[in-house]
């Protein structure tokens, strides 16, 4: 199986610095975490990398929900459902990790998985919102 990684510098950029700052964190967690999986580090060290993870998108997502709803953002619903969804999906991912101890499964969910969805949702979801946000910002002094 060939082994990938996310080059920071092919993440797609949004116009709010912090936003920016947030996504190429958890690529790096993701990173971290892929290094683990391709050397087949120990179950406890890939373990404490996913809960690390886990963590991160738990914040990073509750972080952009509430600038939506501060900024009462009209497609909040559908950006929350997107990140519910994958929450949900690596909350999934992590108890079979934990129940079988896949590697090579647990590699492919993100490999195949998460690698898409994490560009696929910032050039879909967070630059709108992110432009909204923007222009909200500049228009009412937000």
């Amino acid at each position: 199986m060939e082994f990938y990684m996310i080059e920071l510098n092919t993440i797609p950029l949004v116009p709010i610095d912090s936003m920016n700052e947030t996504h190429l964190e958890e690529v790096e967690i993701i990173n971290t975490l892929l290094t683990q999986l391709q050397a087949k580090a120990d179950f406890v060290v890939i373990s404490k990398t996913f809960e690390e993870l886990l963590e991160h998108m738990q914040e990073h997502f509750a972080t952009e929900e509430k600038m939506m709803q501060d900024a009462h953002y009209p497609s909040f619903r559908m950006h929350k459902a997107d990140h519910d969804k994958v929450l949900n999906e690596t909350r999934y991912a992590e108890m079979e990790w934990r129940n079988r101890k896949e590697i090579d499964a647990l590699k492919a969910y993100f490999e195949e998985e998460i690698l898409t969805w994490l560009d696929q949702h910032i050039k879909a979801m967070d630059t709108p919102m992110a432009d909204f946000l923007g222009t909200k910002h500049a228009r009412y002094g937000l």
